[in-house]
Order: structure tokens, then C-alpha cells, then sequence
């Protein structure tokens, strides 16, 4: 059943639950449908074939499913308000060649949402002047001056991209010059909009929530889509103008989805699947010459796009350079892009080292916390890899994690990542109308803020009080998932092929997980700068395979690995499978997410 600790496990080496994956079918339906896509499909495992039982796939859908559509997803853009002026603005700056000015975030999605449209506007003859923000000087979001200053180099049209629903203050001064902004977001709008021509935003409050989960740049391809159709009904394209392709910038999308971490279901799985097939054609100078030094030698996937692309162009809005990422995006010159790809790959290398040392004192302080919101904060830290370290953290302990950057002022700029249930975005949004904080926004899993050094002993309390609220008093702890269990000798190449057609996994589209329970330990050793990870081969009694788990040295998990090494004693294992490409095609290996000791119960 649901729900229920998965071979008595409520307790694992890193203190997790293990449940059965949820879904609301019984074991005897579950097990019929499965029966039936097995009938379908001859080449499916069984594993398989339940797990795509379990998410309510059948004969009739599951074809969909594996190769979702773009268009059957699309929906009307004149659904979201705001939509018919925003797009019938952008047709009229078309049709006149208007110039337009571009304010964007300096994270992935920021920079892909201003390349989207960059290169859409090209295409069409526009001109277009764009603006990342300084982290450091001018902080998140819309400022006066720089929105003055795109009008002052002749932009006659203002559009903000991945940022602006909270910008009241700036986008009225540039509305008292008589100038048109129109605000592209997604992040989470108070019960007022900015003053603007016109406010796009899926998480509007008057919006039904049902797209809310998409990142600013499908917005703004949506937006796109609502702008070419107002140029057809004028009959624009006639004669020489052609109409731009927007699926040819899908991997751009995709690229977003994937790092800005919205979950991956509904139209987001089909941007990121049909994305991922576009960059494998490799028709955008930026993203192929990014890859090729990033070291990309398989074909293009998730964690391709969130931990080899992603961070190198996120590396220019936190080390310094923060339109580096869009020009690399919109590059159409081969030569420039090998230019901006080498400087955001030498920029990702200073960032990581600077992360480093703030993740492990951050791990530190946390580890002597029991507060249930992690709210940590020193002057040493800087303020370009936050976000980064508060994933880290919160991954480690399963608690929602802000990591916060003192400056000499008593200023703090602080960023957030959460855990399911908990809406950190809504949360922080609270906190500035509770007068905490001086300002901040974000989403559901994300969000950034400024506080002052004697309020965060406030926002401490703040946040512990909402995240009782939100989960019912319950203290939150780590749960893991199991899919099933699955023995070495089921490791197969095949069953990968399967799993791949379930992606892309992410938020809101998890990846599977299985156990595989009564192992011994062949060998094991630490892998990677510092010996950060942990390699080892396990045995099941069917057959070895290579496992790994990532960032777990120092960590429990790895200790009970060497615990029972040198015992030795049996361990179940849960993760994911893997193809093994460092040693060919064809060999699997196990990529380790939690271990635990089997109850007496479950023991050899």
C-alpha cells in the first residue's frame, strides 16, 4: 500500500523513511495493468510495467506519454490575462520595427527568456537592447536607472523577463515618462501588479494556477506564440517575411526548465523532451560550443542541462559578467560563442571553489541546528554561490535551507531552497509584508531576499512557525521513494531504455528508485577532488555491480558502506540505474541514494 515503510525501513543510515512510491491503485490492479502494457510492449520489464501502471498509464495513453507534443499541450495563450494586450503591443513593434529594451535575471532562466526573444525579435528586424543586472551593485529585479538608461539608448518599448512582478516602485517611475513596459514573469505576484502596460505572469493571483508551474522562458514562448498569431490575422507575413520557427529555440526553453527546477509534467516534459532532441541536431553556436567544453561527449539529457551547462552560464551573473550567459544563448557566431563559452567555463571554476569552503562551514553550522527552517548566515560567504550551498545543504538535511551573505552594513542578500509542502516563495513574500524582510519573492522551491542583520533572528522564528503551519505540526523528514525492488542480475540495458522513456525525471516527474536489498561489499574507495564521492561494488548474490554516491564523503551513508565493509554485513541499497559510460554502452551501474541496515526481520 502507499505509503507503507518499504521493507521495514523507517530509519536509514541518513535518517530517512523508505515508502512505497505513492499511486492509488492496489497491488492486484497494479499488477494487472502492468499484464497489459507487458501484452503491448514484449521488450518491457516488469519493474517497468509497474512503476508506469502506478502513474495511471495505459494502452491508450502511454504512447502520448512517452513522446508528449508540444502543440497538443500548448495551451491558448489567450487563456492568461493580460495576454491579447501584451501580444498585439509586441505585433505593433513589429510591424514598426520599434526598439525594444530587455531587463532580465541573471540566473539561466533570466538569461534563455532574453535570448528566446533576442533571437525571435532578429528574426523579424527588431532591434533589441539588453540589461542583466549586477548581483552585487544592483541587486534582483528592475531598477530605475537601468531601465532608464535602455530608454535614454532608444529603446521606445520596455520588457522585463523573468523578473518585474514585484518592481512596483521602478515601473512607475518609468511609467511617468509615458513609455510601455509589459512584464513577463512567473514568480509568485502580490495581491497588487506593478504598474505596466501589460503583466503576463501564470501565478498572477486572478490567474486559475493550472500553467503556474512554468519558467519564465515557456512564458515567454507562449507570449511569442500569441504574437505571431496577432501578426497572422493582420496578414503580416506575405511576400518575403517569413515566419519565425519557435520550436527552433525549444532547446533554449528547455534548457530553462530544466535548471530553474519547475517540475517536470504537462507542457514543461514536453519542452524539455522535444529540447533535448533539438541540441542533439546542434544548431545553436552557443549551446554546442558550451557543451563541447563542458565536456558533453554523450547525447544531450537532464543532467546535461542542469549540471554542465547550467552552471557555467549561471557562473556569469555570481562570479561577475552577468550578460555573458544571454549573449552565449543568442550567439550566432561560431567564433564569439567558442569566445563565451571558454570564459563562463573558467568563470564556473572560480565558482566552485569559492563554493566549497562556504558549503562545508554551512554543513557544519547546520548539523549543531535543530531548528526545522535552516537559516544560516556569516560575512565570509559570498554572495554569487548562496542559492548553490542552500541546495547542498538542504539535500544533506532535508530541511528547508536559507544561506544568507552578510555585508559590512548589516545587510543581508540571502537565498532559499526548499522541500515539497513547504511554498518558500509564498513564505518569503509573508515575511517582507510581515515587515522581516526588506524585500524578496520567488516560487514554491526557490527564493531570494534582502534582510537586516537584526531581523533574521525574526525571520528564524517566522519561518519555523510557517513550515508547522503548512505541514501540521509535523517536524519534516526526509522520505525516499522506492519503486520496487530490483536484484543486480536485473540491471539491464533495457530496463535504462525504459527509464529513459519516462523522462525527463525532475521536480514534479521523479525519477524511479529501486532497492536493491541484501548486499554485500565487494571493494570501496573515494573518488573525485578531495575524495568527494564514494565508489564501490556491490554483490546481491546474483551478481556484482559498480555503485556511486555522489557528495557522500563524510557523510553516514558512507560510513555505514565502510562500516559494513569491514564487518562485513549485509546493506540494502536505493537509487537509480545507470548506464556506465566510462567503461562502454552496455555496462550498468547503480548510482546510490540512501542505504540502511536490514531489519532482523529482512536480514540473511
Amino acid at each position: 500500500m502507499a505509503g507503507d515503510s518499504f521493507l521495514g525501513i523507517t530509519h536509514s543510515t541518513s535518517g530517512a523513511r523508505w515508502i512505497d512510491s505513492r499511486t492509488h491503485l492496489s497491488g492486484g490492479e497494479q499488477d494487472r495493468l502492468a499484464a497489459a502494457l507487458i501484452d503491448m510492449f514484449n521488450d518491457l520489464p516488469l519493474p517497468l510495467a509497474r512503476i508506469m501502471a502506478g502513474m495511471g498509464l495505459t494502452g491508450e495513453t502511454v504512447s502520448n506519454y512517452i513522446e508528449p507534443k508540444i502543440r497538443d499541450l500548448m495551451p491558448n495563450p489567450s487563456r492568461f490575462q493580460d495576454m491579447e494586450k501584451a501580444a498585439n503591443r509586441l505585433a505593433d513593434a513589429v510591424i514598426e520595427k520599434t526598439p525594444i529594451g530587455i531587463f532580465g535575471d541573471y540566473d539561466v532562466d533570466g538569461a534563455a527568456a532574453a535570448a528566446l526573444l533576442i533571437s525571435v525579435m532578429r528574426e523579424l528586424g527588431v532591434g533589441c537592447d539588453v540589461h542583466i543586472p549586477n548581483r552585487f551593485i544592483e541587486g534582483y529585479g528592475p531598477n530605475t536607472a537601468a531601465l532608464l538608461a535602455l530608454k535614454e539608448k532608444g529603446a521606445k518599448l520596455l520588457i522585463t523577463v523573468d523578473c518585474g512582478i514585484t518592481a512596483h516602485a521602478p515601473l512607475a517611475a518609468v511609467a511617468d515618462t509615458g513609455i510601455d513596459v509589459i512584464v513577463i514573469d512567473h514568480h509568485i505576484a502580490g495581491p497588487e501588479l506593478p504598474p505596466a502596460h501589460s503583466v503576463v505572469n501564470p501565478n498572477r493571483l486572478d490567474e486559475d494556477g493550472q500553467y503556474g508551474y512554468l519558467c519564465a522562458a515557456g512564458v515567454v514562448f507562449i507570449t511569442l506564440v500569441g504574437m505571431l498569431r496577432c501578426l497572422r490575422g493582420r496578414g503580416y507575413f506575405t511576400g518575403d517575411i517569413i515566419q519565425p520557427d519557435l520550436l527552433g529555440y525549444i532547446d533554449i526553453v528547455a534548457l530553462a526548465t530544466v535548471c530553474d527546477v519547475v517540475p517536470l509534467r504537462g507542457l514543461n516534459r514536453a519542452f524539455v523532451r522535444q529540447g533535448l532532441k533539438l541540441m542533439s541536431e546542434r544548431r545553436h553556436a552557443g549551446l554546442t560550443k558550451l557543451a563541447d567544453i563542458a565536456g558533453m561527449n554523450s547525447p544531450p539529457n537532464v543532467y546535461a542541462f542542469g549540471f554542465l551547462l547550467g552552471p557555467r552560464i549561471n557562473a556569469a551573473g555570481r562570479i561577475g559578467g552577468s550578460g555573458l550567459g544571454v549573449k552565449l544563448l543568442a550567439c550566432c557566431d561560431v567564433d564569439e560563442a567558442t569566445g563565451l563559452a571558454l570564459r563562463l567555463d573558467e568563470m564556473n571554476e572560480q565558482r566552485k571553489q569559492i563554493e566549497e569552503g562556504i558549503k562545508i562551514a554551512a554543513i557544519d553550522r547546520a548539523a549543531d541546528c535543530n531548528d526545522p527552517v535552516l537559516v544560516l548566515h556569516d560575512k565570509a560567504w559570498h554572495e554569487g554561490v548562496i542559492g548553490i550551498v542552500a541546495g547542498r545543504v538542504r539535500e544533506r538535511f532535508g530541511k528547508p535551507t536559507l544561506i544568507i551573505a552578510m555585508n559590512d552594513d548589516g545587510i543581508g542578500k540571502g537565498s532559499g531552497r526548499s522541500i515539497a509542502g513547504f511554498r518558500l516563495g509564498s513564505a518569503i513574500i509573508a515575511a517582507h509584508q510581515a515587515g522581516i524582510l526588506e524585500g524578496g519573492g520567488g516560487h514554491d522551491m526557490a527564493a531570494g531576499f534582502t534582510v537586516k542583520a537584526e531581523k533574521i533572528v525574526d525571520l528564524q522564528a517566522f519561518l519555523n512557525d510557517r513550515l508547522m503551519n503548512d505541514l501540521n505540526g509535523e517536524i519534516p523528514r526526509v522520505i525516499h521513494e522506492a519503486s520496487g525492488l530490483l536484484s543486480v542480475a536485473g540491471c539491464k540495458p533495457e530496463l535504462a531504455d525504459w527509464l529513459d522513456c519516462l523522462g525527463p525525471f525532475g521536480i514534479g516527474n521523479p525519477e524511479p528508485r529501486f532497492v536493491i536489498p541484501d548486499c554485500r561489499i565487494k571493494s570501496m574507495k573515494f573518488v573525485g577532488v578531495g575524495g568527494a564521492h564514494l565508489s564501490c561494488r556491490i554483490d546481491d548474490g546474483s551478481g556484482t555491480i559498480n555503485a556511486i554516491a555522489f557528495q557522500a564523503g563524510g557523510s553516514p551513508l558512507s560510513r555505514a558502506v565502510s562500516d559494513a565493509s569491514d564487518a562485513p554485513q549485509y546493506l540494502h541499497f536505493l537509487g537509480r540505474i545507470r548506464r556506465d559510460l566510462f567503461r562502454g554502452g552496455n555496462a550498468m551501474q547503480f548510482e546510490i541514494d540512501d542505504v540502511a541496515v536490514p531489519p532482523l526481520a529482512f536480514a540473511r
